[in-house]
Order: C-alpha cells, then sequence, then structure tokens
C-alpha cells in the first residue's frame, strides 16, 4: 500500500511540475516585444558636416555597442573586426589617417567613457555618436 501511495504522490508531484513548466513557457512566449532578449534604443549619428542621422535599433539586452551597431547591419563584418569602428553607415571617421574618431555621448551630450566594446546598450536609451578630430598630441 505504502508503494502505490508513494507512486501516486510521485505521479502527481510530476504532472504538477509539467503543468507549471507548460503555464512558464506560455507566458514567456506571449511577451510584450522584449521577451525575445531584444530591446529598443536609438542611435543619432552626426558626421563632420554635422548631418544627424537617427536610427532605431532592435538589439540584444546588455549588448556591446559595438555588437549592437554590427546587430543592426550598420557596421560590416569587416569593420566589426577591427580595431577602430570607423564606417557606421558610410559614415567614415578615420583615426590612422585623418585623426577623426566616433565620440560616444549620452541623452545629456556627456562623453560615454569606454570603447565600443565596453558601453553597454539598454532599452530606451539614445546614443550619440559624433564625429570627433582629435586634438594633436604635443
Amino acid at each position: 500500500m505504502k508503494k502505490i501511495l508513494a507512486l501516486v504522490l510521485a505521479l502527481a508531484l510530476a504532472l504538477s511540475l509539467c503543468a507549471l513548466a507548460g503555464c512558464s513557457k506560455e507566458d514567456g512566449g506571449s511577451g510584450s516585444g522584449s521577451d525575445d532578449g531584444k530591446i529598443d534604443m536609438k542611435i543619432v549619428l552626426i558626421d563632420k558636416d554635422d548631418q544627424q542621422y537617427t536610427y532605431d535599433l532592435h538589439v540584444t539586452d546588455g549588448a556591446s555597442l559595438r555588437d549592437a551597431l554590427y546587430e543592426a547591419e550598420l557596421i560590416t563584418e569587416e569593420t566589426y573586426y577591427a580595431m577602430f569602428v570607423e564606417n557606421i553607415d558610410g559614415h567614415v571617421a578615420d583615426v590612422l589617417n585623418d585623426g577623426c574618431t566616433w565620440l560616444p555621448l549620452d541623452e545629456n551630450g556627456e562623453q560615454i567613457m569606454g570603447s565600443f566594446d565596453e558601453i553597454t546598450v539598454s532599452a530606451g536609451e539614445v546614443i550619440t555618436l559624433q564625429y570627433y578630430v582629435v586634438p594633436m598630441m604635443d
């Protein structure tokens, strides 16, 4: 009798766990758009002529800035693996030949410290990449 009771309890526990797993799977799949691990954010690019280009991105939450640009197809694979991000959607800031780079700024216009690999993106964020002439070091 004890064996039958233990078997019935084990079966009931297994069914309960399966039901719970099924519920959480359904809840996760019916989310509001961010359940796919993606977030919406913006990149504002200001080129050397002060022209402004705004890009709405739907990219992986917590991705590095470099990864987000690549995922959104704003940089090529060649640029992705290069030391510096120079060409963004055809807009070039060539640090080695022209002494220029892309300066990342937050929504308040403050410089975001870190490389494109260290800066991470988050939902609703606006990152400005401004063409910047690096001052000559004496």
